[in-house]
């Protein structure tokens, strides 16, 4: 879910997921990544970058750095807002590192509670909007999933979150917002979800997971089905107003 914001004049946007693989390997001096992925995945750009550099702090702190827009930038946001605005909804998942969703609650008078460790389970959640951090945030960066090993761990899924997680899809519907198939382990999750339902005695396969996609075509539509993930097909040339009105139409 980006956010635009204007910095010194200038329209700035957070980093993408190649712009931080791009920057990674920089920071190993080499100023042509291309040539990086020619050798390997970003994940295992990712891991080399780790193994040189003794840790992934100075990638962390650059995209730290350049993931702070202003709550003006976030109260302007389309589908924060209306995530904001979700007052039925009091927990979210997501892998985004960065803490705009929390802000942006916070900013509409919702008291948070961010959990990204089982230590923070321990906290009280009840009454409260719970922002899940699966792949950790900046508050905890030796947590934080971002190389090849790190993807391997988490699709084991057996830590504390991942427990926490089994536990909260019971007796709900779950709306995928900014996921593909392309994303490193987005499939995985699926399918584990689907069985997690499927083993359910009464269990509404088919009905608990959907899907917010840009103009999908049968492939896409196929391979989410084959998970039980109904697709709602959004239009890619104006991805944000239709998710804030498809979010919209669930707070009404």
């Amino acid at each position: 879910m980006a956010v635009s914001w204007k910095d010194d004049g200038a329209i700035k946007r957070g980093p993408s997921w190649e712009q931080l693989v791009d920057q990674a390997a920089r920071l190993v001096g080499a100023n042509e990544p291309a040539l990086l992925r020619m050798r390997g995945s970003d994940l295992q750009i990712l891991e080399y970058v780790k193994s040189k550099k003794d840790g992934m702090q100075p990638l962390i702190n650059w995209l730290n750095k350049n993931m702070e827009p202003p709550d003006e930038a976030l109260l302007s946001s389309k589908i924060h807002g209306a995530l904001a605005a979700l007052e039925n909804c009091k927990l979210f998942y997501t892998t985004n590192y960065d803490d705009f969703l929390e802000r942006a609650l916070q900013l509409s008078d919702r008291e948070v509670v961010t959990v990204s460790s089982e230590h923070e389970l321990s906290q009280s959640l009840h009454e409260k909007t719970q922002v899940v951090k699966f792949h950790g945030d900046f508050n905890r960066p030796e947590a934080m999933v971002l190389t090849e090993t790190d993807y391997d761990r988490r699709m084991m899924f057996e830590d504390a979150l991942d427990l926490k997680m089994r536990s909260d899809v019971l007796g709900k519907v779950i709306l995928f917002i900014g996921y593909s198939f392309n994303d490193a382990n987005v499939a995985y999750l699926f399918r584990r979800l689907n069985d997690v339902f499927g083993k359910l005695p009464q269990s509404f396969v088919g009905k608990r997971a959907y899907i917010a996609y840009s103009n999908p075509s049968d492939f896409e539509r196929r391979l989410f089905h084959a998970r039980d993930v109904e697709v709602i097909s959004i239009d890619g040339n104006q991805r944000e107003e239709d998710i804030a009105g498809l979010l919209e139409g669930m707070a009404s």
